[in-house]
């Protein structure tokens, strides 16, 4: 039989040593990889928020553009109602079986929900002065 000595304690202790440069090469490895990937999503997350932000700031762009442009044909079309009322009160006085105020009537109708019973009245009562 082979004869086995026992290990000294100088041997015990680079065991030892080895096995905990082992242990602890191990935990720095993993340390810096799970840094590494943080890291990189950190960079990517840093991206995004820029992306995000200016994309923010582009839709705030255009909602205002948008806004203002609506703003502006809803004057335009507040304006031409008038316009029309106006040229129209003065037609039906004038010549009030006229057909281009029907037609007039038809086309903005269909355009612009507009309210003409005003109109109607108008010319009704503009009919029964003519005509009295």
């Amino acid at each position: 039989m082979i004869a086995v000595s026992e290990p000294t304690l100088l041997e015990e202790g680079v065991q030892i040593a080895s096995a905990g440069v082992g242990v602890g090469g191990g935990f720095f490895a993993l340390r810096w990889l799970v840094g590494w990937l943080t890291g990189r999503m950190d960079r990517r997350q840093l991206l995004l928020d820029a992306q995000d932000e200016r994309v923010d700031r582009e839709w705030q762009k255009i909602r205002e553009r948008v806004e203002e442009r609506l703003g502006k044909v809803e004057r335009q079309n507040e304006a031409l109602r008038f316009a029309f009322h106006h040229v129209a009160g003065a037609l039906i006085r004038i010549d009030p079986q006229n057909p281009a105020l029907a037609q007039a009537e038809q086309m903005l109708s269909q355009a612009f929900p507009v309210d003409f019973t005003l109109l109607a009245e108008r010319a009704g009562s503009a009919v029964d002065t003519a005509g009295g």
